[in-house]
């Protein structure tokens, strides 16, 4: 997952903190959760604070320290060892601040899992040294942090801010002064060696990490009866779950499918598979949220109203049981959707990509903010591709 900053304005994962009772570099480190990064190019801490972003600094204890388990994609685990734990930081850009997070070193993965953003006017990248969270678009967040080495006004009310760095901030200008290559990759690997969770005072003791709602990631029993052609698979299904089945031949490499996130009933606790090799194996990963993530398992039979900004008017879209549909649009002709794909993610959905009979080619992301509503972005892919924006309402079954 690229996380979504360009090199000038955006950010990924942001370490800068703005509150502004700590506008000098660093005070004394007296109560409080503190989180003690040692990298091979030297060591410095981090204040978190569970006041304002409790949330955020819940998972991120929870995975620092193995407390809450995460999802190891490629297998399909539930891990409970520290996360963070010989990772590297991933990006750097001089000048503006350095990345971390990602298990596989390109900023396209995480912890199998995504919670809601964070924002107080408390926080806001006014001063360097803030720590906040890497995301792809509203309510992303998953492991992926950055710290800042300057101010970035821009990711105000963007990336969920939880914390700053209060010691051993030369260490992060070193590693934000390494070399790299096009796509902002050190060219010698900053290594995360630990992170150590400290907490100094009464309140710090008393947070609870468990308190707050984030996702419960788990492998749940199988019961699995096999046929002549295929195999029958029950699993423990539930409202607000996010299950992954995961097939191998072999116990050493996984293949995922992912079942989709169940956001109304009634749902199944079955499905049937195709019998495609003589040893066949499963795994089952359900991540259970806390409530409803919105975005539906599937469009048909809805009608997608597009408003855009920008004075590019409206699209009404009507998705059949075909793979099609028809829209009309309030600049144009109406015609017909000739083909889609719809994947739904955590508290989004996207219509990567959607074709048209007499319109441009477009990719949405639909991010839900109701079961019902929220903002739309994306691209149309004309002779020369335009952004698109705006809003949305889906109504339907």
């Amino acid at each position: 997952m690229k996380l979504g900053f360009s090199r000038r304005n955006t950010l990924c994962l942001v370490i800068s903190w703005v509150l502004g009772t700590f506008a000098g570099n660093a005070p004394a480190q007296t109560n409080g959760i503190f989180a003690d990064f040692t990298t091979s190019l030297g060591s410095f801490t981090c204040q978190l604070d569970y006041t304002n972003a409790p949330k955020a600094v819940a998972n991120f204890i929870g995975l620092a320290t193995g407390q809450r388990a995460w999802l190891e994609l490629p297998s399909g685990e539930a891990r409970t060892n520290a996360f963070y734990n010989d990772l590297t930081f991933h990006r750097v850009i001089s000048g503006f601040m350095i990345q971390g997070g990602s298990p596989n070193g390109l900023g396209t993965d995480g912890p199998g899992y995504s919670f809601a953003d964070e924002f107080s006017t408390l926080l806001v990248f006014k001063n360097p040294w803030v720590l906040a969270m890497a995301n792809s678009g509203p309510d992303s967040n998953g492991a992926q942090f950055f710290i800042t080495v300057a101010p970035f006004t821009n990711g105000n009310n963007t990336y969920t801010i939880f914390g700053r760095a209060v010691t051993g901030t030369n260490v992060i200008s070193t590693i934000n002064k390494v070399v790299t290559d096009s796509n902002d990759k050190p060219l010698t690997n900053v290594v995360i060696q630990q992170v150590n969770i400290r907490r100094v005072g009464a309140s710090a003791a008393a947070f609870d990490i468990n308190a707050h709602g984030l996702p419960i990631v788990t492998n749940l029993p199988l019961h699995i009866a096999a046929g002549t052609n295929q195999v029958l698979v029950d699993l423990d299904n539930r409202l607000y779950a996010d299950n992954r089945l995961y097939s191998s031949t072999n116990l050493t490499t996984w293949t995922p499918e992912a079942l989709g996130i169940e956001t109304a009933a009634p749902f199944s606790n079955s499905l049937a598979k195709g019998i495609d090799a003589p040893n066949q194996f499963f795994r089952l990963a359900q991540i259970r949220y806390a409530s409803s993530t919105f975005a539906p398992k599937s469009v048909v039979g809805r009608v997608l109203k597009l408003n855009f900004a920008n004075g590019l008017g409206a699209l009404s879209i009507g998705f059949d049981r075909a793979g099609g549909g028809t829209y009309t649009y309030s600049l144009g002709s109406s015609g017909k959707v000739t083909s889609y794909t719809w994947s739904q993610d955590p508290y989004r959905g996207r219509l990567w990509p959607i074709y048209y009979s007499g319109l441009s080619t477009m990719t949405l992301r639909l991010d839900f903010t109701s079961g019902t509503n929220g903002s739309v972005s994306g691209t149309a892919y004309s002779t020369t591709p335009f952004s698109v924006s705006g809003t949305f309402g889906l109504t339907g079954p």
